[in-house]
Order: structure tokens, then C-alpha cells, then sequence
């Protein structure tokens, strides 16, 4: 089995050590000359391969670009905002976006089919996409399985540049499906270099660590390919937001989450009965105080609800005190989920056309 499975379970272990075996250097290396975001503050974005020569790129008035991928597979959860949090990211820092439809590696890894993938990708990706900021219009979306015969045949001639042995080793299988996913996947990443999108130019692709193996190998054939050139993509990564009961983020375990099209009651019953980290007892509480590194709800706060990080120091030194109870936290989650869904579900009720129009577009 691979050590890191880009269509298998998300827990990656140890971030450190997976850092260390696959080349990954520490984001504090390059942090001064980051914008003043809170997933880089806070080290949510944790590592990056190459980043420096992005923001070379970038400082010197060059071009640079973004691609990333939506993968349908259900409801649109806080944990997929992440990523929409970094690319609004690079939308700000003036990179050119590209973002794919992966409906045909759901297709073939996960058997949803090309219809159902469309839907989802409209209704629970595009539009919370568009309400949360993306300039859909400035920004080179597509379906993978309407990338283009160009796009495709790059695909296909990717495949003379990796071996089996190597697909093997990195994924853990060579079947079929995998391998034809996998080099549409390379095909997706080297996209903004495509002579006809103004050839080479950094790129970089914000993932999660189980996302590295087609990072590594998009290198590769970045390396080798010969009909054009390409530079190797750069990659960012985050860390994983761990689900409100504890465990994993599921999309098929809605407790886990909050969906960015919960009624405010949903999602304030989600956050009344998640995980914390506070103690058994009032009396214990107050004593030794909450534990934040198990607590699923300061969690919720420190990713996504809690934009100024003294406003947050403060909570936390306040529960880890135990001055602050469980409860009073959670009520502080509550009151900024209400705030953001409201002002959420009424821009994505405005997103319907923007959104209307790029899949008439697609046919």
C-alpha cells in the first residue's frame, strides 16, 4: 500500500515526517513574503514545494497561475472551503486561475456518473464558489471530460513518460482506471503552461498531502516531456480539518460537517453536539481547563469564523484556563455560523447566473 493515497483515506500521518520523506520544505521558510492570510499565519497551510520561485516570479511582474481540481462527490462542506480560501488567495495575488471539473476520475474512482458529477459540480460547488468571491468569468473553468482533444491527447502521449513500476509505487496500483485518471490529472496540472494558455510560467496547486502523488509525478513528465516545454508546478499543502465529531470530515457522515447549505439551525445543532475538548466536570474544567488541540469547535473558529488572531489568543487563553466554559464557546461558534451562513446562502441565491451561464457554455 502507498504511504500517502490520493483516492484512499485522508489521514496522512505524521505532516513532519511525510514533509521530510517526500521533499516538502516548511511554509515559515517563505512566510514574510506570503500575503496576510489566516491559513498561512496559522500554519493550516503548513509546507510547499518550489513556492519560492512562484513569489520570484511574482515580485518580478511575471506570470503566474493556479490550477485545481473540484472532485463531486456530495455536499459542500467547510472543509472544501479551504480550498476556495486559497483561491481566493491567488485570485488576489494576480495569478491566472484554472480550475477543472474532475467528473471523469469520479467517474472511474468513485462510479458517479458524468450527470450526476455535472450537478454536483453546479449546485454544491460553483455556486458556493461564486458566493464566496471567485471571478468565475476571469477564470479558465472546464469538465474534464470536455477538456478538448488537445488537452486529451496530451494525456494520453504523458503516459510514454511514466512507467508502470513508477505508477505502481506511488499509488499502490497500476490498475487502468487509476493510471488513465492519473495522467488526466497531469494533463489538468500543466494546463496554465499549454502554449496555447502562454507556455511556462510557475504554476502552483493547492493540495492536501494525499494529493502529492500526482504532484510528484506531474513533475516528472513536466521534466521528460519534449514536445513543449514546462516547468515543474509548484504545490502548497494543508492540513486536514479534522470533523466536528472527531474523527474525519466524511461527506457521508453529515454530522461531521457543516454544509454551506445547512439551515443555521442545522448547523447550530451540528456545533451543539461536537466534540470538545473541556473537561468531564465544572469543577474540573475550572481547574485544568479545555483542551483546544481536541476541541472540533475552536477548531471550526480558527479555520474558518475567527478572522483576527488576538480575538482568537484570547478565547484560547480564556478555555485553556478554564474561564471559558465548553458551552460559552460553543455559543461563540454559533452566533459567527449564523452571521456567515446568512450572508453566505443570500450571495449564493445571487450566484445563479453567473453560474447558468459557464455550464451553458459547456453545453
Amino acid at each position: 500500500m502507498p504511504e500517502v493515497d490520493p483516492w484512499g483515506e485522508v489521514e496522512t500521518g505524521s505532516y513532519a515526517e511525510k514533509m521530510e520523506k517526500f521533499g516538502i520544505d516548511p511554509i515559515t521558510d517563505i512566510e514574510h513574503r506570503m500575503p496576510d492570510n489566516l491559513l498561512v499565519r496559522r500554519g493550516i497551510i503548513f509546507g510547499h514545494r518550489d513556492m519560492d520561485r512562484f513569489l520570484e516570479e511574482l515580485e518580478n511582474g511575471g506570470e503566474v497561475a493556479m490550477i485545481t481540481g473540484i472532485q463531486p462527490s456530495g455536499l459542500f462542506h467547510m472543509g472544501h472551503k479551504l480550498v476556495v480560501d486559497q483561491i481566493l488567495m491567488y485570485q488576489d495575488m494576480g495569478a491566472q486561475l484554472t480550475i477543472t471539473a474532475a467528473d471523469v476520475e469520479a467517474y472511474n474512482t468513485r462510479g458517479i456518473s458524468l450527470e450526476k458529477g455535472r450537478e454536483l459540480v453546479a449546485e454544491q460547488y460553483l455556486k458556493n464558489y461564486v458566493a464566496l468571491g471567485l471571478e468565475l468569468d476571469e477564470t479558465d473553468f472546464y469538465f474534464q471530460s470536455q477538456a478538448g482533444n488537445d488537452h486529451l491527447s496530451r494525456a494520453a502521449r504523458f503516459g510514454r513518460y511514466v512507467t508502470q513500476n513508477e505508477m505502481e509505487a506511488t499509488y499502490g496500483s497500476g490498475e487502468p482506471k487509476k493510471m488513465s485518471s492519473a495522467q488526466i490529472q497531469y494533463a489538468d496540472i500543466l494546463r496554465p503552461q499549454f502554449p496555447e494558455n502562454g507556455g511556462p510560467k510557475p504554476t502552483v496547486v493547492p493540495v492536501g498531502l494525499e494529493q502529492d502523488p500526482h504532484i510528484r509525478l506531474a513533475r516528472e513528465v513536466a521534466r521528460k516531456f519534449r514536445d513543449h516545454d514546462f516547468t515543474k508546478p509548484v504545490s502548497t499543502y494543508n492540513k486536514f480539518m479534522r470533523g466536528l465529531t472527531g474523527g474525519k470530515m466524511s461527506s457521508s457522515q453529515p454530522k461531521s460537517y457543516i454544509s454551506l447549505t445547512d439551515s443555521v439551525e442545522e448547523a447550530k445543532q451540528k456545533i451543539d453536539d461536537a466534540k470538545t475538548g473541556g473537561q468531564d466536570s465544572l469543577e474540573e474544567h475550572r481547574r485544568k481547563g479545555g483542551d483546544v488541540s481536541e476541541d472540533m469547535v475552536f477548531e471550526l473558529l480558527a479555520y474558518h469564523l475567527v478572522e483576527d488572531d488576538a480575538e482568537l489568543e484570547r478565547i484560547r487563553r480564556e478555555y485553556e484556563s478554564g474561564e471559558m466554559l465548553s458551552s460559552e464557546l460553543k455559543e461563540i461558534a454559533k452566533s459567527r455560523i449564523e452571521e456567515f451562513l446568512v450572508e453566505h446562502q443570500r450571495k449564493r441565491e445571487e450566484a445563479e447566473p453567473a453560474v447558468q451561464q459557464v455550464l451553458d457554455e459547456h453545453g
